[in-house]
């Protein structure tokens, strides 16, 4: 694949974007207590057993097999097998969730290299696997970065994860571009290389060193990937890249 300058670079978020090293489900159904109704239903410590047992079998059967499950129906879900109501919307409700269990950093040079990104007309969006609604992501994001994101697209509303097509179809759909004017940046080597390759778009490994909380699909880069793609250690290399 002959590598051309993008129209646009799509990217992944967690561990691409944002770093995010540790997650404490404690700390984010300990946030939820002023919301959960009836008091006397709440017991954290069974409503965590409970879950933890909820994602081994969804990491199992469903994330194996590229299945998203929404945050959504997780979280409607533990709250009826407990019996309980929460009195805030449900993009709250994944907010709340969320940033309370997860701390986030921007990772290095990113800053700088979307401003000039932005400054060469290069429009930037995500994609990623994620059980978070794309507002959700939007407000991470927010957050921690200055830069106005075209758009978001998740699993959680594609139904399919990467690597399968049809999240990055329906990205591409919303960009109003051909696969082969676009970039896609990634730190994993299974969904993000192995996908955006699938679909004809040129991957740029980000091999930042970061660890990662969650467990990931065991992928190395094949002789048939390498010349396809690019790797990058620093953001500023991939500013390299470009003409």
């Amino acid at each position: 694949m002959a590598r051309i300058n993008p129209r646009m670079i799509f990217f992944d978020y967690g561990q691409t974007l944002l770093h995010e090293e540790t997650f404490d489900l404690r700390a984010a159904y300990e946030a939820f207590i002023p919301h959960l109704h009836p008091k006397e239903n709440v017991d954290i410590d069974k409503m965590m057993e409970l879950s933890d047992e909820l994602y081994d079998d969804l990491r199992k059967r469903a994330f194996t097999n590229s299945v998203e499950v929404s945050f959504e129906a997780y979280f409607n879900f533990l709250l009826d097998m407990f019996d309980l109501s929460c009195d805030l919307p449900i993009l709250e409700c994944e907010k709340l969730y969320w940033f309370s269990a997860c701390p986030a950093e921007v990772l290095p040079g990113l800053p700088e290299t979307l401003i000039e990104l932005d400054r060469r007309g290069i429009r930037t969006a995500v994609i990623s696997n994620i059980s978070f609604s794309s507002e959700s992501m939007k407000a991470r994001i927010d957050n921690h970065l200055d830069h106005k994101l075209e758009f978001i697209v998740t699993s959680s509303e594609t139904v399919l994860r990467k690597p399968e097509k049809w999240i990055f179809l329906r990205a591409l759909q919303k960009s109003g571009l051909r696969a082969e004017e676009c970039w896609y940046v990634g730190d994993d080597i299974h969904c993000d290389v192995g996908g955006a390759l699938g679909v004809g778009m040129h991957p740029v490994w980000y091999d930042s060193g970061h660890s990662c909380f969650y467990e990931r699909a065991a992928a190395e880069i094949t002789d048939e990937m390498r010349p396809q793609m690019d790797i990058i250690n620093h953001y500023s290399e991939l500013l390299d890249l470009l003409d």
